[in-house]
C-alpha cells in the first residue's frame, strides 16, 4: 500500500509564496499533498513585518506541518532562503522522510555578487534591491540574524536524508552556504548538493527553474513511495 506523500514548502525572508510556487504547482499536478504557509507578517505590508518575529515564523510553519500530518503519511519539507532556516527547526522536532532547501543561508548577503549582478542589468533588477531594501525593516532584519544564530547549533541533529540546490550566480545568500550546511548536519553521509551555474536567488524563477523543479521531484521520488 502506498503512502500519502505531503510535501511542506517555505517561502523566504520578507516573501511570500510566490517565491516558491512554481515549484508547489508542479508538486500538486504531480499528485502530492501540499502545504504553503505563508509566514506571520509576510506578505502584507512593511509595518505588518515589523510586529512578527522569528518565533511567530517558526510557529506558522509548525502549524503547517500539523495541517499537512492530518492528510499525510510521510512529509518532505523543502524549504527556500530563510524557509530553509525554518526546515531545519522542523526536521529536527517532527518526524520528517526528506529535508530538501533552495539557496538556504549559512553565510548571508553576498555583496560582491551583488554588484556583479547589478552592474549587468541594472536596468531590470535595481527596482527589485530598491523595493527589497525599503520594505525589510530593521527589527525584522535584526529578527532574521537571530534565526540564523540559532538555527546554527541545530544542524548536528539534523538526521535525515539532505539535498541542496544552490544557485552559484546568488545575490542574497554566500554560494559557499550549501558547503557549509552539507558539513553541518548530522546526515552528512546522506547529504547531496547540485550546483545551479546559471541562476541567481529566485531560482524557481530564472533560466534553470525547470531543471531545479525536476531535481525536487527526481529527489521524492527517490525517497518515497507515492
Amino acid at each position: 500500500m502506498s503512502e500519502t506523500v505531503g510535501c511542506l514548502i517555505i517561502h523566504g525572508f520578507a516573501g511570500d509564496i510566490h517565491d516558491i510556487l512554481p515549484l508547489a504547482k508542479r508538486l500538486r499536478e504531480t499528485g502530492y499533498q501540499v502545504e504553503c504557509p505563508t509566514l506571520e507578517g509576510h506578505g502584507m505590508t512593511r509595518r505588518h513585518l515589523a510586529k512578527s518575529n522569528r518565533q511567530d515564523w517558526i510557529r506558522s510553519v509548525d502549524e503547517a506541518y500539523k495541517r499537512l500530518s492530518m492528510r499525510a503519511d510521510t512529509i518532505v519539507v523543502i524549504g527556500f532562503s530563510m524557509g530553509g532556516l525554518l526546515a531545519f527547526h522542523i526536521a529536527t522536532t517532527y518526524p520528517v522522510k526528506l529535508l530538501i532547501t533552495l539557496n538556504a543561508p549559512y553565510k548571508y548577503w553576498d555583496v560582491k555578487q551583488a554588484m556583479r549582478y547589478l552592474r549587468a542589468d541594472f536596468r531590470t533588477h535595481s527596482r527589485r534591491y530598491v523595493s527589497g531594501i525599503r520594505r525589510i525593516p530593521f527589527r525584522s532584519m535584526i529578527q532574521f540574524r537571530r534565526l540564523l544564530s540559532e538555527t546554527k547549533p541545530l544542524l548536528p541533529q539534523v538526521a535525515v536524508p539532505y539535498v541542496l540546490l544552490q544557485a552559484k550566480q546568488d545575490d542574497t545568500v554566500h554560494a559557499v552556504s550549501a558547503t557549509l550546511l552539507a558539513n553541518s548536519v548530522g546526515s552528512v553521509e546522506s547529504t547531496q548538493v547540485t550546483w545551479y551555474e546559471e541562476s541567481n536567488h529566485m531560482i524557481l524563477h530564472g533560466p534553470e527553474k525547470e531543471d531545479a523543479i525536476e531535481q525536487v521531484l527526481t529527489t521524492i521520488r527517490e525517497h518515497c513511495s507515492h
